[in-house]
């Protein structure tokens, strides 16, 4: 995204620029998540394994993409559609998991046999599976080789559809983890270690170039109604291409990835008011300014971790801490529209960083995907944990069906986004109006779980209320 002021003056001057910031106005959630397993065989086709959830969900994240592969916001009739089918599915917990506890159990042993029998037998897999027991995040990681099992351990809540669309728990109304997403976390992590996980939504050097030679050519006409060019700006600066690294660019993951990050972006240019009170949009802090000078800032979205703590015999795991955070970076636009990182950051883009990432706890219960995110974050954290530690080694449990590039699970698949068409923005300042036109996210989990701290109190949460007693259940 490229941000330009237009001075009363007559002069242009970059307000800043954003890596993923495109402005189209995509509403919140994620409607119509559902997942299906599918075997691979020896012809190479997929045997689709329908578990009443298999539907194929044209919208996440309220956006859909269009045939040629371009994001757009889906319609209210798409959406009320969306979410009508998830309802139409949605069965509920039963039993136990009617009732909301601070420490569900998931055993990845088990878990495994659910999920391969499923799909030797081509039945459908539960929704207890599916929505993991209703774990609304990981906590601890507990190792047992006496069962030979890992087992994942967590709050949970009886889960229901939100008012968004989002699958959530129905006290906290946050969103409850993923069965597809926690695949996805273990298929991908040998590649989350050589270059982590990342989306980005970058305009291209032409774009760049043509949007600043169409203002120098136009300001002059349309200074005092710069709108009246948004037409000619979205036409030339064209479509944004989104780059997915380090994971399926047609998993959940990737969606969610995508769609949290734009969210965010289209709170940061003034495109979408966020539903939480005290956050202003970074266009509103700029334009309070009296100066707002040349500024190239992008916004990221990373992982947000304590250092993960663990028991001396490595048996008991501890993963603390809010999950994300967001970062920004000054850059420089070079004469050709590329951008350099400058080291540099820029005191109002920091501080609206800040800012954000000291509603996302408040925006995980309110415009989901953001809980959504930090679910995915805890999941890669998750998969890295258990590779780099060996602990299927040390728990003599086999994963082997499930993690790595020889997993035998066939994750749910969504369309591919390829690029997003660019919209404008708007805001007058003291010096004149404040245009922009069309970050990321970063989920290094390797990083993360090399940083470990011994603590032999973690061992207590095995050994108080972690006892696994029923032998062929998932979940406890």
């Amino acid at each position: 995204m490229v941000f330009r002021s237009l001075s009363k003056h007559g002069s242009i001057a970059y307000c800043a620029r954003l890596k993923l910031s495109i402005g189209l106005i995509v509403a919140a959630g994620t409607l119509g998540f559902g997942t299906h397993v599918s075997a691979q065989n020896n012809g190479g086709n997929n045997n689709n394994n329908n578990n009443g959830f298999g539907f194929q969900a044209r919208v996440v994240g309220g956006v859909t993409i269009r045939p040629d592969g371009v994001l757009q916001t889906a319609t209210e009739v798409e959406q009320t559609q969306a979410l009508a089918d998830l309802r139409a599915r949605l069965v509920g917990p039963k039993g136990e998991l009617n009732q909301a506890t601070d420490r569900r159990l998931i055993s990845l042993k088990n878990l495994k046999k659910v999920v391969l029998a499923s799909i030797e037998q081509n039945q459908p897999l539960p929704e207890e599976v599916l929505y993991l027991g209703g774990l609304t995040r990981v906590e601890n990681v507990f190792v047992y080789p006496e069962r030979q099992d890992i087992v994942l351990s967590g709050p949970a809540e009886p889960w229901k559809i939100g008012a968004n669309g989002t699958v959530v728990g129905a006290k906290s109304g946050r969103p409850v983890l993923y069965l597809d997403d926690l695949l996805c976390a273990f298929r991908t992590v040998q590649d989350a270690r050589k270059s982590g996980i990342s989306v980005s939504i970058e305009p291209t050097k032409e774009g760049v170039m043509k949007l600043e030679q169409l203002l120098k050519r136009s300001l002059q006409s349309y200074r005092n109604n710069p709108k009246a060019l948004e037409p000619n700006m979205v036409e030339a600066f064209g479509p944004q291409q989104i780059k997915l690294d380090g994971l399926p660019s047609d998993s959940h993951m990737a969606r969610v990835i995508l769609a949290a990050d734009y969210r965010m972006k289209l709170y940061g240019m003034n495109l979408a008011k966020p539903p939480v009170a005290g956050l202003p949009s970074y266009i509103e802090m700029v334009s309070q300014q009296s100066n707002v000078g040349q500024l190239q800032s992008r916004w990221w979205m990373a992982c947000d971790y304590s250092a993960i703590e663990h028991s001396k015999d490595r048996m008991a795991w501890k993963i603390s801490g809010q999950g994300i955070k967001t970062l920004t970076e000054e850059e420089q636009v070079a004469a050709d529209g590329s951008f350099k990182q400058s080291g540099k950051t820029d005191r109002i883009a920091k501080k609206w960083a800040d800012l954000f990432t000291k509603k996302l706890d408040e925006l995980a219960t309110k415009d989901t995907v953001f809980g959504d995110l930090r679910n995915v974050m805890d999941m890669c954290i998750v998969a890295a944990l258990i590779e780099s530690q060996e602990l299927q080694s040390l728990s003599h449990c086999d994963l082997t069906g499930l993690m790595g590039k020889t997993a035998n699970v066939e994750l749910a698949k969504f369309e591919v986004p390829a690029s997003i068409d660019p919209q404008c923005s708007f805001i007058q300042t003291v010096q004149g109006w404040v245009v922009t036109a069309s970050g990321g996210v970063m989920v290094d989990s390797w990083q993360i779980v090399s940083h470990l701290q011994a603590n032999d109190a973690v061992a207590s949460a095995l050994s108080s209320g972690a006892t696994w007693n029923k032998e062929d259940s998932v979940w406890q």
